[in-house]
């Protein structure tokens, strides 16, 4: 599946690649100025070699960040996978009025949806705000999938042992994704020693 991160990837790469030819280009062409003896034109192109360098590494890195992130969504995919046999339908990749896209979508046989925002090891206040943005543009307009509600998660794919409601997000742990998405969609009942999450955005 072409997530985001890794349509990104490849788009980075892409980029990646064009400068390191451009850098291999005008690399050729300073060694030949020096050779001719145009040792002012070959300072110029000199420093365009090492500029274009700079860039190509740039955007090598940024390749490698799209990498990791397309991994942690395939990683979360899978956590949500079992969910299926027991009735909830999951769409990934979900475009959406914000940058990017929403990463997964669970949708409850109970009308409760949740949406699911991945990260790999940290996440921000913004992070926070971009999931609650993300339900709350769901219930808005897949009305019919979250007809009693919608749920922020953030999903910590390298962390253990987090499972905690922050800013009106659920935000838990890679291992404990399902378990936590089947308590708060009611369609598990929650332990007695559990306050239950105010999370949900819509009647509830």
């Amino acid at each position: 599946m072409f997530t985001f991160p890794r349509r990104q990837q490849y788009r980075r790469l892409r980029r990646t690649g064009e400068y390191a030819a451009a850098t291999a280009v005008v690399g050729a062409l300073t060694v030949l100025t020096v050779a001719l003896g145009a040792i002012p034109i070959a300072a110029v192109l000199l420093l365009a070699t090492a500029g274009l360098a700079v860039r190509t590494r740039h955007w090598a890195r940024l390749a490698g960040r799209s990498r990791v992130g397309a991994r942690s969504e395939s990683e979360a995919r899978r956590a949500l996978a079992p969910l299926e046999s027991e009735g909830w339908r999951l769409r990934h990749s979900l475009p959406w009025q914000g940058r990017g896209d929403i990463d997964s979508v669970a949708i409850a046989p109970t009308g409760i949806a949740c949406a699911i925002e991945t990260k790999t090891r940290s996440y921000s206040p913004e992070h926070l705000a971009r999931t609650r943005e993300m339900a709350a543009w769901l219930y808005a307009r897949r009305r019919r999938w979250c007809r009693h509600g919608a749920i922020p998660v953030l999903c910590i794919v390298h962390a253990r042992g987090i499972e905690r409601l922050e800013d009106g997000v659920l935000v838990v742990s890679q291992e404990r994704l399902a378990s936590a998405l089947r308590i708060s969609a009611g369609t598990v009942a929650r332990p007695a020693f559990l306050a239950p999450p105010d999370s949900k955005l819509g009647p509830g």
